[in-house]
Parts: C-alpha cells; structure tokens; sequence
C-alpha cells in the first residue's frame, strides 16, 4: 500500500499538465476507505500541491465496515468536502446476500458519525432490482435513507455480470434475475418518493438537493477531460482516452523508473458521437442540437441523428423542448433502449 500511494503521487507530477487547473478531486472507487485516513489525507495534500488551483469539490468513497468517528473527523480535516458511503441496503439479510462486509446499523452509525464530524455534503449508495427485495422493503430503504436527509442519493439496479458469483448461481439454476416488471416498479416508486422529499433526479441514478449535485460526476456526462490516476484509472483528453496498466506490480514499476503506465487510443468520429450521445441522454438537461453540431463529428452523424431521432420523438421516448432534447423520465428505466436507436 505504501508503494501504490508513492507511485500515485509520481503519476501526478508525470502527467500534471494533461488536465488544467481541475475542479474536482475523486478518491474512489475499489475501497480507498481501507487506507488509513491521514494517508489518504496525504494523498490530497499531494494533488494541491501539484495542482494548485484549489478543488471545489473533493470526495472520498468509504464503506461503512471501515468507518470510526476517528476517521471521518480526520478526513474531513484533510479537506475532504463531500462523503460517498456504500450503504447498498438496510436489510442484513440483503448485504449477506450481496457480500458486504456491513450491517445495516453500521451503515446508519457512519452517516451518523460524518454529521457528527461536520459534513454537510452526504451522497449514499443504494440498490435495487435484486432478488429477495419486495416492493415494501424497497420503500423502507427508502424511507430510511431519507430519514438520515442525504445531500444526495445514488440508486443502482442490480447487474449481474458474466463470470461473477451471481452470474454462476443464476447459470447453475440457483438463483433467478429479478423480472424486468418488478424492477421497474422499484423505479417508479424510487422517483415517486424521492423528488416529494427534495431530492432532485438529474440523472438516470442520482438525485440530489438543490445545491448538490455531483460536481465531478456532472463533468463526466458533459465530456470535461479528466484524468485518472493509479492501476486501471482511465483518462479523457476530449479525442483520446488513457488507459493505465491494471497490474498494480507493474504499475509501480513503471512509474518509480519515471515512465507513464499508459495505453492510448484515438477515438474515432463513431465512437466519440455514440459517447455524447449516451453521457448526454442520462442527464435531465440532455443536449441541445447546437451542441451536437459544435462537437463537429461530420455531417454523417448529424444526419443519422435527425433520421434516428424523429421516430423516437414522435412515439414519446424523446422529449424536445426549448430546443433540448432529453429522455422524459418515466422513460428513464428503459433509457438504454431508447440510447441504443440512436448509436451507429
């Protein structure tokens, strides 16, 4: 762990001018919150020192199993402005199902403990659409989460991914994928209750206070460049995408020789339409056609655009008003499908 902080520290001195003057520090994801707090402070003395421009927002994901009073108290101290606390549940039977490491009531005694070390800017991590959750347990997470007032809510349905133990189960006949029906229902009562306590849906899975949205997310959907740093981090220039080696051996050794861990790549026209096209249609402000055209993709995709829109437009899955087009958010549950019509 001491090599990896090391190596991360060179990266940014080796690659500080491929972002300027950044507004935001990200800390996350994997389990940064298993370094002890004052490295992880040092971590960020380090970025402000490189890049001293001063960062509006910066966030520390942490899982409430290494959560102290102690801990949150020294982050906040070291600058940290903006909490991501994977509660996932406040069922014990449902984090036992999905393998964290916490209870439900460790997950409340850290939200508890960050307010009680000053922060006022609380993002939690919620999921869905697994199997096992009814309809009326789903209410009552929600109604937890809220009691706790979050700034901010980050709601995912579950993905079963290939080769992972969930995948295995449902292959092996152990488990069954939740129906489609079920998980949007869940969806639906997610953005029923939600926006009639304060919090805003911006995107397809984040809702916030007026004030607090994701800074750093916000700047993803709206194709900032970013940079990433430390094993497998990716990188975005606006044309080209950097990908460091995943290996964590060899990422510290090539970076403690004073050579760059990355891999480059050119995207092409397609690719870079096909990413505004996704990014852009997850938020509620969408894109206006102006903007399509100043990303200068061709006359190609501006034209495949128009033709793939306006079916879309006229069947209600594409909302156009004041010249910006969105995805009217019942549809949100279904965005991917309605994304996909549009991708070359």
């Amino acid at each position: 762990m001491p090599s990896l902080l090391r190596a991360i520290k060179t990266e940014m001195v080796l690659r500080r001018d491929y972002v300027v003057n950044p507004q935001t520090l990200y800390i996350g994801g994997g389990t940064p919150s298993l370094y002890p707090a004052l490295e992880l402070g040092d971590l960020i003395d380090a970025a402000q020192s490189v890049w001293s421009c001063g960062f509006k927002e910066i966030t520390v994901e942490v899982n409430p199993e290494d959560v102290t009073p102690e801990y949150v108290g020294i982050l906040a101290n070291c600058g940290v402005n903006r909490l991501s606390v994977g509660i996932q549940s406040f069922f014990d039977e449902h984090l036992r199902f999905m393998n964290r490491r916490h209870s439900a009531e460790q997950g409340i005694r850290t939200i508890q403990a960050a307010r009680d070390a000053g922060f006022s800017n609380i993002s939690m991590d919620l999921i869905f659409g697994f199997p096992g959750l009814s309809i009326t347990q789903w209410r009552q997470n929600i109604r937890q989460a809220l009691a706790l007032n979050p700034e901010h809510l980050s709601v995912y349905s579950l993905s079963i991914e290939p080769g992972t133990p969930f995948d295995k189960a449902c292959k092996a006949g152990l488990m069954q994928p939740v129906a489609q029906e079920a998980a949007a229902d869940q969806y639906a009562l997610l953005q029923e209750l939600l926006p009639e306590a304060g919090l805003g849906q911006y995107e397809v899975s984040n809702f916030a206070r007026e004030g607090y949205r994701a800074m750093h997310n916000t700047f993803y959907w709206q194709g900032v460049p970013y940079l990433g740093l430390g094993p497998s981090a990716h990188s975005f220039s606006g044309v080209m995408r950097h990908a460091n080696v995943a290996n964590v051996g060899r990422y510290i050794d090539k970076i403690s020789k004073g050579e760059e861990a990355v891999k480059a790549e050119r995207l092409m026209p397609s690719t870079r339409y096909n990413e505004f096209i996704m990014t852009r249609l997850r938020t509620a402000s969408g894109f206006s056609r102006h903007e399509l055209e100043l990303q200068k993709f061709g006359s190609r995709y501006l034209n495949h655009f128009e033709q793939a829109s306006s079916s879309l437009l006229q069947r209600g899955l594409l909302h156009e008003e004041e010249g910006r087009i969105t995805i009217p958010s019942p549809k949100w549950f279904v965005s991917d499908g309605i994304i996909v019509d549009l991708l070359v």
